[in-house]
């Protein structure tokens, strides 16, 4: 990540928010605990309501461990570093010091654009896993005016 040519545009970033966010995650999982309570409370207990009730309570367990997941893999990545590097030779990903880096080349990007929170690149056909590819982070530090125009070039190949 240190070498890079001329022209070349950091996408500098903290790390994207935790999904779902832990609040939402507690609450699902807080109502996964009472709702089993209020259900039969209010109706006959049958096969249905009781399948019901194990189905919420699976929910709510497995989106509370979804969150305290989503808020270690943002914690264990919380430095604000360069989470994408734009040349004019195609765009280069980084999206966690473990996970390697992914290059794109300008010849297999269909386009490329900036959003609030992520930044999404279209392949063509010619890349081994066409489609939309999508690096999310959290507070931008690299002006999004420097961004739009170092992806300007990308965007217009359509």
């Amino acid at each position: 990540m240190t070498d890079h040519p001329p022209g070349a545009t950091h996408l500098v970033a903290g790390p994207p928010g935790a999904n779902p966010p832990l609040p939402i995650a507690c609450a699902i999982a807080g109502l996964s605990l009472v709702a089993p309570f209020l259900f039969i409370k209010s109706g006959a207990p049958g096969p249905l309501l009781g399948i019901a009730i194990v189905a919420l309570a699976g929910a709510g367990i497995i989106t509370m461990s979804a969150g305290v997941a989503a808020q270690r893999r943002r914690r264990a990545d919380s430095a604000i570093r360069p989470r994408a590097t734009i040349t004019p030779d195609g765009i280069t990903l980084y999206p966690s010091p473990a996970a390697g880096a992914r290059h794109f080349e300008t010849a297999v990007i269909r386009s490329a654009s900036l959003l609030p929170h992520a930044l999404v690149i279209q392949t063509t056909e010619k890349h081994p896993k066409p489609g939309r590819h999508v690096l999310r982070f959290g507070k931008l530090h690299t002006p999004r005016e420097t961004l739009t125009a170092a992806l300007l070039p990308l965007s217009k190949r359509i």
